[in-house]
């Protein structure tokens, strides 16, 4: 269970704060369920957010700055992977169970691969598909802004320390 000032990552929406926990006087909300309050601290997301305490969500403690560091250093290391299909349903779950995962590692392959692709199809005046672009983006977002937050950087100070490491 997490505390009142505690900073989570929350699986749909990243790095927020918890604010208060228990009955929010909201209409539509079952009552006698304690909730989370959440507060965005990404600069993508500023509305409040209510989550059951007993939640299936992915929750867990934002990570510290010398977590963020060797996230940060391990990124020279992560070689691009690509799944073995071609088959755009099987592309699709590959990149969903690897940001479905929520593990830093995981989403920083996310990024590598997925960015070393968009360069190598921007050399030949292409693009991402759509897929691709959107598990790119959805990995940046989630990793960029915990990784800032654990720094006390922005979001594009980190994008550019990581996609300078690519």
């Amino acid at each position: 269970m997490f505390s009142v000032g505690d900073v989570v990552f929350y699986s749909t929406t990243g790095v927020c704060q918890v604010i208060s926990i228990g009955e929010p006087a909201l209409k539509g909300l079952p009552t006698h369920v304690d909730y989370y309050t959440l507060q965005p601290l990404s600069e993508n997301h500023r509305e409040m957010i209510y989550v059951p305490v007993d939640t299936k969500a992915f929750m867990r403690y934002a990570i510290c700055d010398s977590q963020a560091q060797q996230y940060i250093d391990m990124v020279d290391g992560i070689q691009p992977q690509f799944p073995e299909t071609r088959n755009p349903k099987g592309i699709q779950d590959y990149y969903s169970a690897l940001i479905n995962s929520y593990e830093t590692p995981k989403l920083l392959q996310v990024i590598v691969s997925l960015t070393s692709k968009k360069r190598e199809v921007q050399a030949r005046n292409k693009h991402l598909n759509q897929t691709q672009t959107t598990f790119l983006r959805r990995a940046q977002e989630m990793v960029y802004n915990e990784l800032a937050y654990a720094l006390g950087k922005s979001s594009r100070e980190i994008a550019d320390i990581i996609e300078s490491k690519i």
